[in-house]
C-alpha cells in the first residue's frame, strides 16, 4: 500500500463565522477561499487550542431472519452531526450565542444581558481550516447550538464559551457543504 505524508493534513489556523441575528438564508459561500461578506456573516474570534471537533452519531436497525436468525439487513437508522469547539473571546457575538432570545445591548459602560430561557436560534455557520495553501471551508446551511458548556471563572485560564452546533438538513436534504482548496485533489 503506497502511502502519501504529503496527503496529510494539519489544520491548525482557521475560523468559526456564524450568520447574523436576523438575516435569514444568507448567500452561501460557493469556494473555499473567497472572503466571507461581512454583512452577512460575523466571525467569533479566538477559538482554543483543541480547534473543531466533529461527530456523528449513526443509528442501525438490524433485520434478521427466521432462519437461522442470520442479519438479512442492516437500515440506517437516525443520523445527527455535530461539531463542537470554545470561543475564547467575550464579545457581542458570543454573548448573543450564550443568551439566545435574551435581551443583549450594548451600553456607555459595556454590554448589558437581560438573561431569558434560550430560544430557538438556527443559523448559517461557516467552519473555515488552513494547513498552509490548503483550506477546508465547510458550510453548515442550517445549524443550532444544541449545547452550552460550563463558563469557567478561574485564576489560572481565560474564561471560554463551549459550544456544539447541531447540522440539520436544508431543502434538499444537506445538512452540511464541504469544499476543499487542495491543489493534489484538484483535476489535472
Amino acid at each position: 500500500m503506497a502511502v502519501n505524508p504529503l496527503g496529510i493534513r494539519a489544520f491548525q489556523n482557521g475560523l468559526v463565522a456564524v450568520s447574523l441575528p436576523g438575516v435569514s438564508n444568507p448567500t452561501l459561500p460557493t469556494d473555499a477561499t473567497t472572503p466571507l461578506n461581512p454583512s452577512l456573516y460575523t466571525e467569533l474570534g479566538a477559538l482554543t487550542a483543541d480547534g473543531i471537533t466533529e461527530a456523528t452519531s449513526q443509528d442501525t436497525n438490524d433485520i434478521y431472519m427466521w432462519q437461522g436468525n442470520a442479519i438479512a439487513a442492516s437500515l440506517p437508522g437516525e443520523y445527527a452531526k455535530t461539531f463542537s469547539f470554545s470561543a475564547m473571546e467575550t464579545s457581542l457575538i458570543t454573548l448573543g450565542l450564550m443568551f439566545p432570545g435574551s435581551a443583549v445591548t450594548q451600553n456607555a459602560e459595556g454590554v448589558y444581558v437581560a438573561e431569558k430561557p434560550p430560544v430557538r436560534d438556527i443559523r448559517t455557520w461557516i467552519l473555515h481550516g488552513e494547513d498552509g495553501t490548503k483550506v477546508q471551508r465547510i458550510i453548515i446551511p442550517l445549524g443550532q447550538i444544541s449545547e452550552r458548556g460550563d463558563v469557567v471563572w478561574s485564576s489560572t485560564d481565560v474564561t471560554v464559551y463551549q459550544f456544539t452546533v447541531k447540522c440539520f438538513p436544508d431543502a434538499n436534504g444537506v445538512i452540511a457543504h464541504r469544499r476543499y482548496a487542495d491543489a493534489s485533489l484538484a483535476l489535472p
